[in-house]
């Protein structure tokens, strides 16, 4: 059985918890929040073993084995630091740290310790993602991809008034980009690897925070368009065009991958759509997406499958590079901490 502690106290941590519930060989052990009294309320909600609020603590306790990261961007780095230094696996929210450098420096102290890191990035590890790896040769040759994720952002009403969260705060790591495109990102380098060039344009705040923009990405033989808001919302939705039809993920955001279906030209023998299209479902009632990402980081560890690990890494890596890049196009400077 392999023990999860769980920093930080926000929704995606109750999420995380939901799918720990879930995975086979997986037990909350312990959650760590900053202070006594959030600490104790949160490991009484989830029925946890126990609750730390000092993680030096919580990061020498013998019966933590892997450590879950989902405290503010800007802390991913430097936790996920004292995690892998105290010798724990470590499963890393999105976004994996601020820059390549710093998630190269993590990755080279996961390898001095022997343990395996990975980021809690959703889509590459879902069913649905898999389906639509395997029908890309059924529409040909790719020309265009639409990757669409916007969602009106609880916190924007607040920064409209003048009140930063930590979702649009520079000190914070936030933004459309680092919250919201990284996903589409995660998918179209899953999918296809990295594009010849990017560009990044985007709708910038009162304190220069994105809070919404657009991706431009250039392969050889095809450009994507990849969309991230947190000022307005549409239908999720993402199109890989081909020549011969036609993925569509919709029902959900690009993290999430929740419905799939091949477009085909008018003539096959599937239900014709009023587009003179004919369409087929190729994905599955694939259940709650955390649950995927969890589950294959446990199979790693209990595997000590190198080869996954290397995989994921990779992908990470490329990904942080093509951040990197858009954050340098567009000035964007965080000015961050390394605890709070």
């Amino acid at each position: 059985m392999i023990n999860i502690a769980t920093i930080g106290s926000g929704v995606i941590v109750d999420r995380m918890i939901d799918a720990i519930a879930q995975v086979n060989g997986v037990n909350l052990y312990a959650v760590y929040s900053r202070t006594e009294e959030k600490a104790n309320a949160f490991a009484a909600k989830h029925k946890a073993d126990k609750a730390y609020w000092d993680l030096d603590e919580m990061l020498q306790d013998p019966a933590v084995d892997v450590v879950y990261v989902a405290s503010p961007n800007s802390l991913h780095f430097s936790q996920a630091k004292r995690a892998l230094a105290a010798g724990k696996h470590v499963l890393l929210e999105k976004p994996f740290c601020a820059t390549k450098e710093q998630a190269e420096e993590l990755f080279a102290l996961a390898e001095q310790h022997g343990v395996f890191l990975m980021e809690a990035i959703t889509n590459v590890h879902t069913p649905n993602f898999k389906a639509v790896q395997a029908h890309l040769p059924a529409i040909g040759n790719v020309k265009l991809v639409q990757c669409n994720f916007s969602q009106y952002s609880s916190r924007y009403d607040k920064y409209k008034n003048r009140q930063v969260t930590n979702a649009f705060d520079l000190k914070f790591e936030g933004g459309a980009l680092m919250d919201i495109n990284v996903y589409n990102l995660h998918f179209m380098v899953g999918l296809f690897g990295c594009p010849d060039s990017l560009h990044y344009f985007m709708n910038i705040g009162y304190n220069g925070i994105d809070t919404s923009g657009v991706l431009v990405l250039e392969y050889p033989e095809f450009v994507a368009v990849c969309t991230g808001a947190k000022d307005s919302s549409s239908p999720y939705s993402v199109y890989i065009q081909g020549d011969e039809g036609t993925i569509r993920v919709d029902r959900a955001s690009s993290g999430v991958c929740e419905h799939v279906d091949l477009l085909l030209p008018k003539g096959d023998s599937i239900g014709k759509t009023e587009r003179g299209e004919t369409t087929k479902e190729i994905g599955i009632d694939q259940g709650f997406h955390m649950f995927y990402e969890l589950s294959d980081f446990e199979a790693m560890i209990r595997r000590r499958d190198t080869q996954s690990y290397e995989a994921n890494k990779a992908q990470t890596l490329k990904v942080m590079e093509l951040l990197d890049e858009a954050k340098r196009q567009r000035n964007l400077r965080f000015d961050t901490k390394e605890e709070l």
